[in-house]
């Protein structure tokens, strides 16, 4: 592997699932996922126990008890958790276009942070995505 992505959520397991299939479909494989946890209920651990069996790369769950929002220490947690040196930190809540870890492997550089923005659509427009539009990149 050459490279991880660390994921927070919280209590938000259809959006993580949406954003999990995004990294199903990248052109580049060599990577593991880590969802960093603040402290989600049930339905995401269930959700995350799924995707491990049908997707085609590593997930590791890092999850702590909900005791507020303690979203610094759970990336701290997923940090340690990672097999990698090279970290790409994103949100539960961002769908990954099919070239996005490539464009990482392809402008990394020693010593030099990489950052990205993200296109905030409406909640009408987000709530009609379903994992066609994502696998087709037609949500793109």
């Amino acid at each position: 592997m050459d490279l991880s992505v660390i994921i927070t959520t919280y209590n938000s397991p259809e959006w993580l699932e949406k954003v999990l299939t995004g990294y199903d479909m990248q052109s580049f494989k060599g990577f593991e996922v880590i969802i960093a946890d603040d402290g989600s209920g049930d339905d995401t651990k269930k959700l995350v126990d799924a995707c491990k069996k049908r997707l085609s790369y590593p997930i590791s769950h890092v999850w702590h008890p909900d005791e507020g929002f303690r979203k610094c220490t759970i990336l701290n947690k997923a940090i340690l958790a990672s097999a990698t040196d090279y970290l790409v930190f994103t949100d539960g809540d961002c769908i990954p276009r099919m070239d996005f870890l490539e464009a990482h492997m392809q402008n990394r550089a020693k010593g030099y942070f990489l950052s990205g923005g993200y296109y905030m659509l409406p909640m009408d427009i987000s709530n009609l995505i379903q994992e066609e539009d994502i696998r087709s990149g037609r949500c793109f």
